[in-house]
């Protein structure tokens, strides 16, 4: 968890920039557009190598870490707020990748209404 600062802008009009806690408490931007990173982190093979050996809600501590200045959301918080929001997943996979003939398929549905938008929204109603 390393960024001081991070901020969005809308995917309709670049030219304005809104905290975190401002875009996850208004869903769209005031133009109608989506929320985006004004920039996205750069990100090596020894991290990648790194985040491999991490358990689900590690990873999410750390991924989500990059995207959420240290000043809205603390490392301990973040980490406290994953642990919390992904306790009534699977133990053994928060999301089960099975392979169904030749393809792999992420089932996102192991949530408490059986729905691919509770694994986001964990983290936003803890």
């Amino acid at each position: 968890h390393t960024p001081d600062t991070m901020r969005y802008t809308s995917t309709r009009d670049a030219s304005k920039f809104y905290t975190f806690e401002e875009a996850l408490c208004s869903g769209y931007a005031p133009d109608g557009g989506l929320y985006v990173p004004e920039s996205l982190p750069q990100i090596d093979a020894s991290k990648l190598k790194h985040w491999s050996t991490l358990s689900y809600v590690d990873l999410a501590t750390e991924l989500m870490g990059l995207l959420i200045a240290q000043k809205e959301v603390s490392t301990e918080d973040l980490a406290s707020l994953c642990q919390k929001s992904l306790q009534g997943f699977p133990a053994t996979s928060v999301v089960p990748v099975v392979k169904v003939g030749n393809v792999y398929v992420a089932e996102l549905f192991h949530g408490p209404t059986f729905c691919f938008k509770d694994l986001g929204m964990q983290a936003v109603i803890h």
